[in-house]
């Protein structure tokens, strides 16, 4: 029998591994770098931990080929990118790293163009395009008819229900056995000695997760969403007139259905037609406020600044002086009154998760909105009771087709220059 591997070993094929997932998959080299490995046998596989600790079983990395074992270290920075231990909280945990499994390993064996999953990992072709959400529910619906395994590497066939069970209540297997997001106890119950940094750690894996998957997005490389409010704040500049008029006209039917008061030549409009003496109706009111939901999740990096330009361009055309624009990625990151002019050159902070339901619920206390634009790509999580509001989504080029909220009224950027 084939002697194991020593730690030392181990662990310095495992940095090797980590450096040669950057290759195919650049966005994660932030990732790479930041975490820290560890040769752990009381592990039965492979696993991450929220602050960025990797642990790893000898025998078992001493199994995987070296394409193989790219494709599981890949698929644990794929964890910390997508958040997966923050919303794997609470009762679901187990279920939730499931869910998170079958995408992440759809997307690599695109990615890195494997054929079926290596080490046993969990399979479900077309994972990708769903999201974890769904995932779960379809293992709480058809989890007798859903193929799984006991654990989410080496495991062995079994149903998802059965898997699920096996860890849960009168279970024998623990889920830190059959999952490989592992949680904060876990962490301290094995490295006592560093239990004090783990919170600073975390959070520092958060941001390094934040810019890897606003990059994955940037290449089209990484679908996910995340909960977490990010760290990252930049300064963008709107681009202006970047768009043209299907979607635009519905934009305008809509603030004019919301917005109070009656068009009036008394107040010209500010827009006039480009290249003529036409003069167009401004709009007489006592005051209203364009009341606006900007995601800055880490999708969003590509799609702020034209958005931010298209905010101002209808406030312009339509004399709305003042806008509130609220910034959220999964917390609320900015809520300031702006003038249009304001976001030519404007901060925004966030490029975190991709949650707008606080934005959306602190609008709903505010007895004055009437109205709000929500411009996001979609992939968000939002509240899924009716707010006492209307709401219109915009929702940006290249976003998600699929996206249909049981309420408000959705219309779609298309891009290219007016």
């Amino acid at each position: 029998m084939k002697p194991v591997p020593s730690s030392a070993q181990t662990l310095a094929r495992i940095e090797r591994g980590l450096r040669m997932v950057t290759v195919p998959m650049p966005h994660l080299a932030g990732l790479a770098a930041a975490v820290r490995c560890s040769i752990d046998d009381r592990v039965p596989t492979m696993g991450v931990f929220a602050s960025g600790r990797m642990v790893a079983n000898r025998q078992f990395v001493a199994k995987l080929k070296e394409n193989e074992l790219i494709f599981v270290l890949a698929h644990e920075l794929l964890h910390l990118a997508l958040r997966t231990h923050d919303r794997a909280k609470g009762s679901g945990r187990l279920e939730f790293n499931y869910a998170h499994d079958y995408i992440i390993n759809d997307i690599l064996r695109a990615e890195l163009g494997f054929s079926h999953v290596p080490a046993g990992g969990l399979d479900m072709p077309g994972a990708k395009e769903k999201s974890a959400e769904q995932i779960v529910l379809e293992m709480r619906k058809n989890g007798e008819q859903m193929q799984s395994k006991t654990q989410v590497w080496d495991g062995q066939a079994i149903s998802a229900r059965g898997a699920l069970n096996k860890s849960g209540q009168g279970g024998s297997q623990s889920a830190e056995d059959a999952g490989d997001v592992m949680d904060e106890a876990k962490e301290r119950e094995l490295f006592p000695e560093c239990q004090n940094g783990q919170a600073e750690q975390a959070k520092q894996m958060r941001a390094a997760a934040a810019r890897a998957l606003a990059l994955g997005k940037a290449m089209g490389a990484m679908k996910g969403r995340g909960v977490e409010a990010g760290e990252v704040t930049q300064t963008v500049m709107a681009l202006r007139g970047m768009y043209k008029t299907p979607w635009e006209a519905a934009m305008q039917k809509w603030i004019e259905s919301v917005a109070p008061g009656e068009r009036t030549y008394i107040r010209p409009s500010r827009r006039e037609l480009t290249s003529s003496d036409i003069v167009l109706a401004g709009r007489k009111r006592e005051s209203w406020m364009l009341n606006v939901v900007l995601d800055t999740s880490g999708s969003m990096t590509d799609e702020i600044s034209p958005a931010l330009g298209a905010i101002a361009d209808f406030c312009e055309q339509l004399s709305i002086d003042e806008i509130r624009l609220v910034q959220c990625d999964a917390a609320v990151t900015g809520d300031e009154m702006l003038s249009p002019e304001a976001l030519a050159d404007y901060q925004i902070s966030g490029f975190g998760g991709s949650d707008l339901t606080p934005a959306m619920r602190g609008l709903a206390d505010d007895a004055r909105v009437t109205a709000a634009l929500v411009i996001t790509d979609g992939d968000i999580a939002f509240p899924p009771e009716e707010m006492p509001y209307d709401v219109l989504w915009v929702i940006t080029p290249g976003a998600y087709a699929s996206f249909n909220p049981p309420y408000g009224h959705v219309i779609r950027m298309q891009g290219g220059r007016a």
